[in-house]
């Protein structure tokens, strides 16, 4: 698999409206995708946010950078507060290796 940990940023804007992700941001997308499914919540009460963790807040197994990708809860309407605090659901981090995508480990909120 190719590696897109040496190549800088995991993702570059093009473009206006265009947004390019690296080959092991979209392999860790889909896994952390297909945890979440797990949980049974309806990933329409969600926004995803895709960050890169550096080593002081983030480091994979082998002591190198990672990827988190959070589904945060979207707030109800009228609703105030944090978006792990909605009842659209329970917010949920997973942490993935910036090199394969593989996910390490999981972070939740409730």
């Amino acid at each position: 698999m190719h590696s897109d940990a040496d190549t800088g940023s995991i993702f570059e804007i093009d473009s206006p409206g265009q947004l390019m992700l690296g080959t092991s941001v979209v392999v860790a997308l889909a896994n952390a995708y297909k945890l979440f499914e797990k949980t049974g919540q309806d990933l329409n009460n969600f926004n995803v946010h895709i960050a890169e963790r550096k080593k002081e807040n983030g480091e994979d197994e082998n002591g190198v950078d990672a990827i988190g990708i959070a589904f945060t809860a979207k707030l109800s309407p009228g609703q105030k507060g944090l978006g792990n605090a909605s009842r659209q659901g329970r917010s949920v981090t997973y942490i993935a290796s910036k090199t394969t995508g593989e996910i390490f480990r999981e972070q939740g909120s409730r």
